[in-house]
């Protein structure tokens, strides 16, 4: 659990060090930049989502938020990494429904 702890903790301070230094390299502190929104703490700037002990590909609960992020327009990605996903839309349209 250290590690992965770490390894969030690593991306977090990615993204602040991206910010702070106006870098574009990394597309969440671009979309901040641009938008002159601020740089939050930790609890304020990402969400947990889901713990996995073992990440060595996105998982499909990772997957249905990313998709569910893109549908909704929120997505900062590549699109290209997107692709059509019916059983994710079908569980989008009815949460939608309710």
């Amino acid at each position: 659990m250290w590690v992965k702890l770490y390894e969030f903790l690593a991306r977090y301070k990615e993204y602040k060090r991206a910010f702070r230094h106006n870098s574009h390299t990394l597309k969440f502190a671009q979309h901040l930049i641009e938008h002159a929104h601020s740089f939050g703490t930790i609890c304020d700037t990402v969400q947990v989502l889901q713990y996995q002990k073992k990440s060595t590909h996105l998982n499909t609960v990772e997957r249905y938020y990313i998709h569910a992020e893109f549908i909704a327009n929120n997505h900062l990605n590549d699109s290209q990494n997107i692709f059509p996903n019916p059983m994710f839309d079908a569980i989008l349209n009815t949460h939608q429904q309710q």
